[in-house]
């Protein structure tokens, strides 16, 4: 017997054929949180082993993508809806178009570049003005919250704090700006901006860095975990402490592979968790 309560979530973007980020990430976070997941192929990611393992990036047509997501809404009633890779302008906008119509939750990770790659995605003006406004969660590194905002590159917690809150200005609902490993110091640091019922609420979320290698999926894993948990029924800061968590899990546990960049590990948090890695929520501001 089916259940109809079952949480479905749809999830927007590229497919890595290295199986740790893009659609298999989101796909594989999706599944550990007991929800089911479709997904809707923006563009395939491939690796060249004749030229250091370099990006090749080939985008499906456009309306292609549209046929795809059309089709998935008709099929399912989702809870929420994430993005990654969008990869045109014609394709952003016709997700933007849906997300209005439908007003379902939106989990945003503004892909504006593939780890290990350094190939930026000229996207950020429609991101501002036609995605940034939708989303009840978005999710920027530090690179894509400096290129959204068009500020200096982000090296402090007070940075990423007020990127975070000019992105709020946009329009975003919730901003999560992610610093990850990339902050100097033995902690991956993120910074969150809550809207509540009382104001604006920033907390800090710290893990201990389980090492300084980068680690592909990361930001794809981050974004679908919220967005799973958000289909479960966690709030929006137990669905990013939980993201966290499993994700420094999988980073913890990442795979060696032949690119030179790991692939994460999803299921690490429940199958090979490690010892005393855990993450530690403060207040912004509280150490004043």
């Amino acid at each position: 017997m089916t259940d109809p309560t079952t949480p479905r979530v749809l999830t927007i973007a590229g497919s890595d054929v290295s199986g740790g980020a893009g659609i298999a990430a989101d796909l594989k976070m999706i599944n550990e949180y007991g929800a089911f997941g479709t997904a809707v192929v923006t563009c395939v990611v491939t690796f060249d082993p004749d030229d250091s393992f370099g990006h090749v990036i080939n985008f499906l047509d456009t309306d292609l993508i549209v046929q795809q997501l059309e089709s998935t809404l008709a099929i399912h009633d989702f809870s929420v809806i994430k993005s990654g890779m969008l990869g045109s302008v014609d394709s952003a906008l016709a997700l933007a178009g849906r997300l209005r119509e439908n007003e379902l939750p939106y989990v945003f990770d503004p892909v504006l570049v593939c780890k290990g790659s350094g190939t930026m995605v000229d996207l950020k003006d429609l991101f501002v003005e036609n995605l940034v406004p939708l989303a009840t969660v978005i999710t920027p590194n530090l690179e894509e919250a400096a290129t959204l905002t068009g500020a200096d590159p982000i090296e402090s917690i007070d940075e990423m704090v007020t990127a975070a809150r000019a992105i709020k200005a946009m329009g975003a609902k919730h901003v999560v700006v992610k610093g990850g490993a990339r902050l100097a110091g033995p902690d991956a640091i993120d910074v969150l901006l809550e809207e509540t019922e009382s104001g604006e609420r920033v907390t800090v979320l710290t893990a201990p860095k389980a090492h300084e290698k980068l680690v592909n999926g990361a930001g794809c894993s981050f974004a679908s975990s919220i967005a799973a948990g958000l289909a479960t029924g966690l709030d929006v800061a137990e669905a990013v402490r939980s993201a966290k968590a499993r994700v420094a899990h999988g980073i913890a546990s990442s795979l060696v592979n032949a690119t030179g960049v790991d692939s994460l590990f999803h299921p690490a948090s429940r199958v090979q968790p490690q010892e005393g890695l855990f993450v530690t929520v403060e207040d912004y501001g509280a150490e004043d």
